[in-house]
C-alpha cells in the first residue's frame, strides 16, 4: 500500500501513532482507491465465503471503513472488526450497521479462545511493527475455531520499518518477506491451504501483495 512513498527511515514517531492519525487524515482518500482499480481482495474473500458455515462468526482485523469486505461479509455472517482510526471505525459502524466494530489496536486487543471461524486481515499487518507480526498469528489462532481459516493479505516485501508519506499523510512500514510469513503461519498451529503473489494498482503505482489462505489445524 506504499504508492508515493518519500521514505524517512530515521523517523522516531511512535509507528502506531503514526498510523493511527494518518488513516483519520486520509480515511476519504482511501476509501477511493479499491474504487478507482481492481484490486484480488474480494476475489480472494469469495474463497473464504465458499468455505464457511451458515452465520459464521468473522473477525476483520484492520477493518477500516468496512468498505467493500465487511459490507459483503455481513450479508450471511456476523463481523467483528478491529482499526486503530477512530475515523475508520466511524465509517465501519455507518456501512456496516449489524457489524461490531473496535477502536482498538489489533497488536494487543483480546478475544476469548475459539470465538471465531475465520480472522480477515488485509493490507493491515504491514503497518504494524514486524516484531509483532508472529505473536499476532499465534493470537490469530487461538481466536479460531477448530478447522477455522485465516485470510491474509498483506505487502509481499522486507522491510525492518520506515515512515514515508502516503495520500499526503505519514505513514509506518515494516514487513517480512513472503517466506517468513508462511513460517509464522505454520508455527502458529494454521495450514496453508493457498498462498499466490499479486500486483494491484494504486494510483499510477503497481503494488506486490501476499495473499495467504491457511486453516487452523
Amino acid at each position: 500500500m506504499n504508492e508515493a512513498i518519500v521514505s524517512h527511515d530515521s523517523d522516531k514517531r511512535d509507528p502506531k501513532q503514526l498510523v493511527a492519525q494518518g488513516y483519520d487524515q486520509v480515511a476519504d482518500a482511501y476509501a477511493q482507491l479499491e474504487h478507482t482499480a481492481t484490486w484480488p481482495r474480494m476475489r480472494w474473500l469469495e474463497k473464504l465465503l465458499a468455505l464457511l458455515p451458515a452465520r459464521a462468526a468473522i473477525l476483520d482485523l484492520g477493518c477500516g471503513s468496512g468498505d467493500p469486505a465487511d459490507i459483503a461479509l455481513a450479508h450471511q455472517h456476523h463481523v467483528t472488526g478491529v482499526d486503530i482510526s477512530e475515523a475508520q471505525i466511524r465509517k465501519a459502524r455507518q456501512n456496516v450497521p449489524s457489524g461490531t466494530f473496535l477502536h482498538a489496536d489489533l497488536g494487543s486487543v483480546a478475544f476469548l479462545p475459539g470465538s471465531f471461524d475465520a480472522v480477515v486481515s488485509f493490507y493491515t499487518l504491514e503497518h504494524l511493527p514486524r516484531e509483532e507480526h508472529a505473536a499476532i498469528f499465534g493470537r490469530i489462532a487461538t481466536w479460531l475455531k477448530p478447522g477455522g481459516y485465516l485470510l491474509l493479505g498483506t505487502e509481499a516485501a522486507e522491510s525492518a520499518g520506515s515512515v514515508g508519506t502516503w495520500l499526503g499523510a505519514p505513514m509506518f512500514f515494516s514487513s517480512y518477506d513472503s517466506a517468513t510469513v508462511q513460517h509464522f503461519i505454520r508455527v502458529a498451529g494454521m495450514v496453508l491451504q493457498e498462498t499466490a503473489i499479486e500486483h494491484q494498482r494504486e494510483q499510477d503505482h503497481e503494488i506486490a501483495y501476499l495473499w495467504i489462505l491457511a486453516q487452523k489445524a
